[in-house]
């Protein structure tokens, strides 16, 4: 589709300039000022309003102020007192306003019968889908449904869809974390005790390297105002991705190595620091575990510079610059995205990125730790709320005590929760994910062994994106095959279109984040409030709203459900209950286990009321009545005096100023008899000097804050994690590995190590690699696939691409693929081209591919081939367009379409987490009109990897 937009049209979104780098807003600061005091003018005068609210673009959390008059949002200003973006904006950001009023939204709630879209009331809508679920669980249980729950909506509605699920029976919930970052939660977690950011934004400006494994400059583009300032300062810059990235341009060493290899590279790094002897040998002596173990691994000949060379592609010089670099100039931080995370050993990846700083001594400490950069705007609040499959909120897991710990603070009987479930064993048994749910609502037609009594027999999908999912073929059959899709966001999501059904889908409009309120966690554990800028447009409906209706019709076929759901809200109706009442009553009274205590809704609010008593430095207010608080209150936040925790595990400053350490969470010894208390011999155990170390339900935070002991412990961080599947992370080829040289050598996972069932479904790794190996299957699929972001889209792009600001700045899905490999296969820039990889061979009979348009440059290598995930709308070069709803009122299409990449994903998920892999694949780019020449030419082969494939039993 042709756009036709000009340029007053654009900077109407902002009164901001676009910097080409990055795509980074920036204002000077007088233009700011003098800006904003014309604006507050102009309120006081002509009845404009400025409304502060969080951009939903990313993890970044950056604030804007929106321009808003009889209920319209007309533009956006700079918030220049957030002190964590000081009024710069990205395009997505810049363009908000035109998400909230587009035509492209979904007005009102609409089911497909016999074909066609029909409007429907919001009363009948949630009517037939209570119906339904009562139906369903009477005759298959409470295990038939699988709930994709969101990264998007507020942390009090996150907590809320995982509550569902607990009062529903079942632990089938899951969200967008699960394929970003559910490998950061296990790898940083299982080294030093929590999985999350261990920094801040603000704080990268302290660091004197940063080595990113990621392209923020793409990806978090506001994040490059720190990143700048640190380089400034004199940062080096370190960029270790197999693009030469906008990140790459501006650093000063780029390590361009094979997707894949990131323990390999690292491993060289670590190789050369301890061979020099530039470790930090009294921060390993006091503060950490196994250091011998790790030693014996990365000093073996497999990971000299070397090696490692062969390995990833990385010249050995360059890999003893990087270590040199990195221990001559500390603080370093390391940066990472899911470019490290998505990979069938990315928790073992994350674990070699801590490993690293804790052998240079950089964790807790400013301008170091591990910094995840997070992509939903609010993935971390929802990932601590435990919209996950294997925990309940605030990682209590689902043993029988955090039942009952959760049951308590939710003021239900326990046995009662029990009862919900069709026995005690599926209480506490993990369910499906999203890397696999698909395998769950397909197994009946595929006769694949599950580990509950049920497929899934309903889906509902509640503001999650298809297009970020794997193995999208059978997503699509999937959707297809269920008894009900319920599907609910702003716009009309990929999930209702794609599948080709006749009827069973119903979509239900929720209003945009911009139309609600609550609070929201960016990746560095800050909080902020969203306020509301506009009422919902249209027919659209809060989220909590509509859970909480879809709760209160349940109680017609389920009595006494929607008392016990909303059991400390005294009865109120659905539209009563505020999302503060969720956050002080239980969210904050529950999440003992980190420490998210303090943060009541006034604090909050309150630093958003004093945001200019706040330094951009360290995020902490200087005078005022937020004094000595950290902006966002970061987790742990011990109680309502405590400031924050801005740096974790950093032990050099009181806990009631923010002090913090490794958490005692594997207990007190390890198997070996060594300590895992920090600085303390192996007798000591749990007190010294008679003053216990770890916090206990029920005692007193403040006696353990006054006398400096931190409530989660002092203990250790481990190099060596005994719990996993790797207790010291070691280099693994992928699945499908293009260097069949090295299977053997650095083979993947052997099927044992998932067990029986992983999640409720068979995997297998070691098996599909056999296969790959057995069918020498280099010569059809020579290049390697991976994926990543456009600066101007997010998620799956139904938001963005229906956003005629960010449609013309980015229409088109594309492939990278460098010059001379164009060049071979007859290929011009801009030519249509097929990329296809032999994922779904494993059940299907012919590979998967995608139609897209080539984008010809040397920022890819010859080997290399790179795709964005945020399309759809079309399906392998076929436009499906036409089962959106289109009405005389409404038209749901997107403006831009394209294939979605993840098609042609390779298969692999990580034995922690089923972390999907989506960075290292293999595939073959032709011209789209050679397409079934080429399936022609390599038939025979094909037939071959598919013959393997099923004689391994790969899906088994």
């Amino acid at each position: 589709m042709k756009l036709k937009l000009t340029r007053r049209d654009f900077l109407k979104t902002s009164a901001i300039s676009l910097a080409v780098a990055g795509g980074l807003l920036k204002y000077a600061r007088g233009d700011i000022v003098r800006k904003a005091e014309e604006v507050q003018k102009k309120e006081q005068e002509s009845g404009y309003k400025l409304v502060k609210t969080i951009c939903t673009g990313c993890a970044v959390g950056c604030g804007m102020l929106a321009v808003v008059k009889d209920d319209q949002w007309l533009w956006i200003e700079p918030w220049i007192n957030n002190p964590i973006n000081r009024g710069k904006l990205c395009c997505k950001g810049a363009s908000a306003n035109y998400i909230v009023h587009s035509p492209r939204r979904l007005k009102y709630p609409m089911i497909k019968r016999n074909g066609k879209w029909e409007k429907i009331s919001w009363d009948e809508a949630l009517e037939i889908i209570a119906k339904k679920l009562y139906e369903v669980r009477q005759k298959y249980g409470p295990d038939a449904v699988f709930f994709a729950g969101s990264a998007k909506v507020s942390t009090e509605m996150a907590y809320l869809q995982r509550k569902f699920m607990a009062f529903w029976g079942s632990n089938n919930i899951d969200h967008q974390a699960r394929i970003c970052h559910s490998t950061t939660v296990a790898g940083l977690g299982n080294t030093w005790g929590y999985g999350a950011m261990t920094n801040n934004f603000n704080d990268i400006r302290n660091a004197k390297c940063i080595i990113f494994f990621s392209n923020p400059s793409e990806a978090h583009p506001v994040s490059f105002y720190h990143i700048y300032e640190a380089k400034k300062r004199g940062a080096i810059l370190i960029c270790c991705d197999p693009r030469f990235s906008r990140t790459a341009a501006v650093s000063d060493l780029h390590l361009q190595f094979r997707p894949g290899t990131d323990i390999a590279l690292v491993y060289g790094i670590c190789h050369e620091i301890i061979k020099n002897g530039w470790y930090d040998e009294e921060f390993i002596r006091q503060r950490t575990y196994g250091f011998e173990y790790f030693k014996e691994e990365v000093m073996k000949e497999d990971y000299s510079p070397e090696n490692v060379e062969k390995i990833t592609g990385v010249p050995a010089e360059k890999i003893r610059r990087a270590a040199y670099i990195l221990a001559h100039n500390k603080p370093a931080t390391v940066q990472y995205a899911m470019g490290a995370t998505q990979h069938p050993y990315g928790s073992q990846n994350i674990r070699s990125f801590a490993i690293l700083q804790l052998l240079l001594g950089n964790a807790g400490k400013p301008g170091g730790g591990v910094n995840a950069f997070r992509g939903h705007d609010n993935v971390q609040g929802a990932t601590d709320m435990c919209v996950l499959s294997h925990s309940l909120p605030a990682y209590y897991g689902l043993s029988e005590a955090a039942w009952k710990h959760w049951c308590k603070v939710w003021n239900v009987d326990y046995e009662w929760i029990k009862s919900r479930f069709s026995s005690e064993e599926m209480m506490q048994k993990k369910g499906f994910t999203m890397s696999r749910f698909a395998v769950g609502a397909t197994a009946e037609k595929y006769g694949w062994k599950l580990d509950q009594p049920s497929p899934i027999k309903v889906i509902i999908w509640w503001g999650h994106s298809t297009a970020s999912i794997g193995d999208l073929k059978l997503v699509k059959e999937a959707f297809e095959s269920v008894e009900l899709l319920v599907v609910v966001d702003p716009f009309v999501e990929t999930a209702a279109a794609l599948p080709d059904r006749p009827d069973g889908i119903i979509i239900l409009p929720a209003c945009t984040e911009y139309e609600g309120e609550g609070f929201v966690t960016n990746s560095g554990r800050q909080i902020q409030w969203r306020n509301r800028v506009v009422s919902p447009r249209f027919d659209s409906r809060e989220d909590m709203w509509i859970l909480l209706k879809l709760v209160e019709k349940l109680d017609k076929y389920d009595p006494g459900l929607y008392a016990k759901f909303t059991a400390n809200f005294g009865g109120k109706k659905p539209e009563e209950i505020r999302p503060e009442e969720v956050w002080d009553k239980e969210i904050t009274v529950g999440s003992i286990t980190i420490g998210m205590l303090g943060q009541k809704s006034w604090r909050i609010k309150r630093q958003q009321e004093y945001d200019y008593t706040f330094s951009e430095e360290d995020c902490r207010a200087y005078g005022g009545p937020c004094d000595g608080e950290y902006w966002g209150l970061p987790w742990p936040c011990w109680n309502e005096k405590h400031p924050g925790t801005p740096i974790l595990y950093r032990n050099d400053i009181p806990v009631w100023d923010g002090g913090h350490d490794f958490r005692v969470k594997w207990g007190t010894k390890a198997p070996d008899g060594q300590s895992l208390l920090s600085g303390v011999n192996p007798q000591d155990q749990l007190s010294i000097n008679g003053v216990k170390w770890v916090f206990a339900i029920g005692e007193t935070f403040e006696d353990y804050i006054k006398n400096n002991m931190v409530p989660s412990g002092r203990g250790r961080a481990r190099f060596y994690a005994w719990n996993m599947k790797d207790p010291v992370p070691k280099h693994r080829e992928p699945l499908y590995s293009p260097r069949l040289d090295l299977i053997e050598k650095y083979p993947i996972y052997e099927d044992e190590k998932y067990g029986d069932f992983h999640y409720r479904v068979k995997i297998k790794a070691r098996s599909w690699q056999i296969a790959w190996l057995n069918a020498k299957m280099t010569e059809v699929f020579p290049l390697i696939w991976t994926s990543g972001r456009q600066v101007e889209h997010m998620g799956g792009g139904a938001e963005t691409r229906s956003n005629p600001i960010l449609a013309e700045l980015q229409p088109h899905m594309y492939v990278e693929i460098n010059p001379k490999t164009a060049n071979e296969r007859g290929i011009k820039d801009g030519d249509m081209v097929a990329v296809i990889s032999p994922r779904s061979l494993e059940y299907d009979d012919t590979p998967a591919y995608i139609i897209v348009r080539a984008r010809v440059t040397p920022a890819v290598p010859e080997w290399l081939v790179f795709t964005p995930y945020h399309w759809a709308g079309q399906f392998q070069g076929k436009p499906y367009l036409d089962r959106f709803p289109v009405t005389d009122d409404m038209d749901t299409r997107p403006i831009v379409y394209g294939d979605s990449c993840n098609i042609v994903n390779p298969p692999g998920w990580d034995p922690e987490t089923q972390m999907q892999a989506t960075k290292s694949g293999i595939c073959n780019v032709v011209r789209a009109d050679k397409l079934q020449e080429f399936l022609s030419q390599y038939k025979s082969k094909i037939e071959q990897l598919k013959a393997e494939l099923r004689k391994m039993k790969v899906m088994e």
